[in-house]
């Protein structure tokens, strides 16, 4: 959902117990993108925004079962 709401390819980042979607914002937002980017947060547990000197993120966090 990310993809598709950013236009950019998102990154994965795989952890025991989680997994880690981070996808690059557009310098330009228009509403109709804020939205679909909102409603993909939205849906994850965990979620937020960071701002680096390379450009915005958006991240999303998904439980995944542990094996034992």
């Amino acid at each position: 959902m990310l993809a598709a709401a950013t236009g950019s390819e998102p990154t994965l980042d795989k952890a025991p117990g989680r997994i880690r979607v981070e996808a690059d914002l557009p310098e330009d937002l228009p509403s109709i993108t804020r939205t679909a980017v909102l409603t993909a947060l939205a849906r994850a547990p965990r979620y937020g925004h960071d701002r680096t000197t390379g450009g915005d993120i958006v991240w999303a966090e998904l439980d995944r079962e542990v094996e034992q």
